[in-house]
């Protein structure tokens, strides 16, 4: 149909009216709609209705399987995920079970090895309190004053399992044994004499001459002198520190 045909079935009275009237930018409103095809919808609202309900139904499906893809991923990554776990966990059992085998071999060394740190471990301990008494008497002969000799000699020291007494004086070091001498003097032995030269044993702490006495039959004098040593006397050999 031309716009010819358009403008014939136009009624009158919209002619007429339309005419001597313009439209907006200055054309006659006939020739608003010249050139469209006419269309005319016969389709009753239930048809579209019916259209409007599946183009809903498709984008609901599409939504359902976007979201079981999404979940059949997430399943996949998961369950991938478990195999690597599973793999790791397989790999550290052997590697437990391989290590555990190589300790089972050697078991006996291991034995030794312990049996020999508590053998050190005790020697440590009883041995802490041991002195080179060979040692300590050699140094003594060392520093006796000339013509002095030692007839008699008592030791006492500590041991691992016992403290060794103390003294009750105020002020007087700690003890770790005893000498007790008795010596042959030509003369009265004098005490800062006798304190100089046993001050230079290994440990000493103090020492006292207890008694002096004249033996009439040889004109010698008998002192008796009770020396104290601490913890430094200790020898140390089965320590780490065994260089006191």
């Amino acid at each position: 149909m031309t716009a010819t045909d358009i403008r014939a079935t136009v009624p009158d009275e919209a002619v007429g009216a339309g005419r001597g009237s313009t439209a907006r930018g200055g054309r006659p409103s006939v020739a608003s709609i010249a050139g469209r095809e006419p269309r005319v919808d016969l389709l009753p609202p239930e048809v579209h209705a019916e259209r409007r309900e599946r183009a809903i139904a498709r984008r609901a499906w599409l939504g359902v399987i976007v979201a079981a893809a999404v979940a059949a991923l997430a399943t996949g990554g998961a369950y991938v995920h478990q195999l690597e776990t599973a793999q790791s966990y397989l790999s550290a059992q052997n590697e437990t079970t391989s290590l555990l085998q190589q300790q089972q071999r050697y078991s006996e060394v291991r034995s030794v090895e312990n049996d020999t740190a508590l053998l050190e471990a005790a020697q440590s301990v009883g041995g802490s309190t041991e002195i080179d008494w060979s040692s300590t008497l050699a140094q003594l002969k060392s520093v006796l004053p000339a013509g002095v000799s030692i007839t008699a000699m008592t030791i006492d020291s500590a041991d691992a399992t016992e403290s060794f007494a103390q003294s009750t004086v105020p002020l007087q070091g700690s003890r770790a044994a005893t000498m007790q001498l008795t010596i042959q003097s030509p003369g009265i032995p004098s005490v800062p004499d006798w304190t100089a030269r046993l001050s230079q044993l290994r440990g000493y702490v103090d020492s006292t001459i207890t008694s002096v006495s004249l033996e009439e039959d040889t004109g010698q004098y008998s002192a008796t002198i009770q020396a104290h040593l601490g913890a430094k006397a200790f020898d140390g050999k089965y320590t780490k520190d065994g260089s006191k």
